[in-house]
């Protein structure tokens, strides 16, 4: 998780809002068990979560386009330890039988909700990770193949480009921390939209420049 933000920390505000965006949804589902029903080994999980929101969109007006402050990978390492902290302390101490009465998915949501929360930065991380390995390079070796830079390249603004990864974002988390408070069917129709969206959004440059070179033509 700490290479997942590091890696993910390419454009003004990016690592900053998705950070914001995950620790959002961990602090929902822990205030859920924790306060509403009462399991205080979730107390830890958020917690932390809502230090880290309150963080995170605390620095996000000085790191969005066009930064004044940059976060650095000291930084983004921290917020990845932190996100690694919420799962680990979420996860390790909160028996998924015990809550069979809380969630429409009691044994499968506390093991989805990571995945789903920090999808966009391990997808990220594992696509890096066999590119560069692939090219004979350390996984380290920095290169432009990163999910932002591959939108930048479909003709997005980096503001857009952002608001893009946080929409990719909070739709994933979103559903599957929905599924804890309304019905499935609702939160999957919910999330289908959403995506729906955002695939039409993301590839709209190229939409626009079938349609310019009509006219054109």
């Amino acid at each position: 998780m700490v290479n997942a933000m590091n890696f993910v920390d390419g454009l003004d505000g990016l690592a900053a809002g998705i950070a914001a965006i995950s620790a959002s949804a961990f602090f929902a589902y822990s205030y859920l068990l924790s306060v509403v029903e009462g399991f205080d080994r979730a107390t830890l999980s958020t917690l932390v979560s809502a230090a880290l929101v309150g963080a995170c969109l605390g620095f996000l007006p000085h790191n969005f386009h066009r930064a004044r402050l940059f976060m650095g990978d000291t930084g983004s390492m921290l917020i990845g330890l932190l996100l690694a902290a919420c799962t680990i302390t979420l996860l390790g101490r909160v028996d998924p039988n015990a809550i069979a009465g809380v969630t429409v998915l009691p044994a499968l949501l506390p093991l989805v909700l990571p995945i789903a929360v920090l999808a966009v930065p391990l997808v990220d991380l594992v696509m890096a990770v066999v590119r560069r390995t692939w090219a004979g390079h350390s996984p380290f070796h920095p290169d432009k193949g990163h999910l932002h830079h591959r939108i930048l390249e479909l003709g997005h603004s980096q503001t857009r480009a952002v608001l893009l990864m946080y929409g990719w974002a909070a739709t994933l988390a979103g559903t599957v921390v929905a599924m804890a408070f309304i019905p499935i069917g609702w939160a999957l129709g919910i999330g289908a939209v959403l995506l729906t969206l955002l695939v039409l959004e993301l590839s709209r440059p190229r939409r626009q420049a079938r349609t310019n070179a009509e006219i054109g033509g």
